[in-house]
């Protein structure tokens, strides 16, 4: 029973996964969207985790909110969940890093967001309402709290869940050999 519980704490109030759901290892990442280091990872690490693991069946990538850098961090995780809804919540996560300016300097402003909706052809109106009702709200809220549960004080934070469901984390933005080593331990 306990072991359910803390895997809730990796896989509950998260994304859809990124790959094939049966894919024997799990990549969780904590992240803030304003973060410079999680900006980082996207940039220099996740595309060859994607290409060498993710598009091969062997990984399956989940995200999950941990904002801490501001009030546009929480704006910008419950739109790229109201992206979810009209299944596009990867492609709004990959364009709020592509367009990442820095902390707290007004790149991930409501109007911003919207344009960004707007960009991946999201429909608009439901995006908006969405956004309004603060669907998410609750979600990222817990989705964060599980992070401060796990013990992360920072982003990003990643835990990689092996088949037999062995824990390993792997602090801040790591280079791409420290997963791959991780993920080739796992015969």
């Amino acid at each position: 029973k306990n072991q359910e519980v803390t895997l809730s704490l990796f896989t509950a109030n998260a994304s859809p996964y990124l790959g094939d759901e049966k894919a024997p290892v799990t990549l969780v990442e904590f992240g803030d969207y304003q973060c410079f280091f999680c900006n980082k990872f996207f940039h220099e690490t996740e595309s060859s985790i994607v290409k060498n693991y993710v598009e091969t069946g062997k990984v399956k990538i989940i995200f999950k909110d941990f904002t801490i850098i501001g009030p546009d961090s929480i704006a910008a995780a419950n739109a790229a969940h109201c992206a979810k809804e009209q299944g596009k919540f990867w492609e709004y996560h990959d364009t709020l890093y592509n367009n990442w300016t820095g902390e707290n300097n007004g790149w991930a402003s409501l109007d911003n967001l919207t344009s960004f909706a707007n960009d991946i052809q999201l429909d608009h109106d439901t995006f908006v309402k969405c956004m309004n009702d603060g669907k998410y709200q609750q979600q990222v809220t817990s989705s964060t709290n599980d992070a401060k549960t796990l013990g992360l004080t920072g982003t990003p934070g990643f835990f990689v869940i092996g088949p037999d469901n062995q824990i390993t984390k792997i602090e801040g933005a790591q280079p791409y050999e420290s997963f791959q080593r991780i993920f080739d331990s796992f015969k």
